[in-house]
């Protein structure tokens, strides 16, 4: 058997890098939904016909758009026509109450989808099921360590070596710089399980023993989603493997310290932001303009604002671009007698001369 897992869908209309497609609906909306598809597409490719989200299929907790939720319910119905079944539980973005309970949960909605094809199922309890001859469990937002643990603990039985359990929860060690709080993959490996899928955390990560797997975001969101990993997981019962497809949707990206060739990279296709040091408005547009050459889809630069213009590159303190390069060049020893070092760096610094001021300025503050 072969199924997808993904996570964090976020469907919402975003008003950042965002506009509005011929047909009404917010861009990045429909990127979103877009990558939500194509796991679809994935999986059938690959002949299977089951797919688990395990929560936040919604962003705005306790309020639905129609603008949002519309799109939403044909992409899902797309899904389902292909005959996918998709099982899901709430995440907590998905809930209007602090807890799981069918009421207050949003995606009660999709799971009202009729048609040809596929189902939509919702768990808003802890629930074990046999599908197809495989056993998943399923465990929905709750709101306190202590309560999820219990209800792990009711799906534990005679099948619970085979079973998949998808939560909704944070585990310590998926974000860096995010504070434990009391749930490592340990504590969820020791629970015996085939293996436990979990939402919540923006980032993927498959956990030593491979019992433990944080699937991580559809997409990326927002900056905080910098430096993460975004996708879906297509799971092969048989081969017993794991196997991540990274995200397809434009990044947020963050260039600072990074050289030129870097930033260039980085820049296509993403949403880019850039922090160094005081620069002018000029500057600023300069550098702007670049990232936006280079295939930005969206640029955030945060720098502080200087009124005096300048032509100088120089730094507070270290040395600027142009003097690495013409240091690098007397330091260079295996350059041929017959090239004539001194001609070498004009010409050098007359190539550096057509990089934008600006773009020169966060170089040399790269290099400190």
């Amino acid at each position: 058997m072969k199924f997808a897992v993904l996570a964090d869908i976020h469907a919402y209309g975003s008003t950042v890098y965002s506009g509005t497609e011929s047909d009404g609906v917010n861009s990045r909306l429909k990127i979103i939904l877009d990558e939500m598809e194509r796991a679809a597409a994935q999986l059938i490719t690959e002949g299977g016909k089951l797919m688990f989200i395990a929560g936040d299929i919604f962003h705005t907790r306790g309020a639905i758009d129609p603008e949002v939720l519309n799109p939403l319910r044909e992409a899902v119905e797309r899904v389902l026509s292909l005959g996918i079944d998709i099982y899901a539980i709430p995440g907590n973005h998905d809930l209007k109450s602090p807890d799981s309970r069918a009421l207050s949960s949003q995606i009660e909605n999709l799971a009202q989808i009729s048609l040809a094809g596929g189902e939509f199922k919702v768990f808003n309890r802890a629930t074990s099921r046999e599908i197809d001859g495989q056993w998943f469990g399923f465990v929905p937002w709750r709101n306190t360590i202590d309560d999820l643990k219990n209800d792990l603990s009711a799906l534990q039985g005679p099948k619970a070596a085979e079973m998949h359990v998808f939560i909704h929860a944070g585990i310590d060690g998926v974000l860096s710089g995010t504070p434990a709080h009391g749930l490592t993959d340990g504590d969820l490996a020791a629970y015996g399980f085939k293996r436990i899928y979990a939402g919540h955390y923006h980032n993927h990560v498959i956990f030593p023993g491979d019992k433990v797997v944080s699937i991580g975001a559809t997409t990326h969101h927002n900056w905080g989603d910098v430096g993460t990993r975004a996708g879906f997981l297509i799971v092969d019962t048989d081969a017993d493997t794991v196997t991540f497809h990274d995200s397809r949707a434009p990044k947020f990206a963050d260039l600072t310290g990074l050289d030129e060739l870097e930033m260039e990279l980085e820049c296509r296709g993403n949403y880019v932001r850039f922090r160094g040091p005081t620069m002018t408005q000029l500057e600023i547009n300069e550098l702007r303009d670049q990232f936006r050459k280079w295939g930005a889809l969206g640029v955030s630069i945060e720098v502080p604002k200087s009124s005096v213009a300048t032509r100088s590159a120089s730094p507070v303190k270290g040395v600027t671009v142009d003097q690495s390069v013409a240091n690098f060049i007397d330091a260079k020893k295996d350059i041929p007698p017959a090239i004539d070092r001194a001609k070498l760096k004009k010409r050098a610094q007359e190539r550096l001369d057509e990089v934008p001021l600006g773009l020169r300025r966060s170089l040399t503050h790269s290099i400190l």
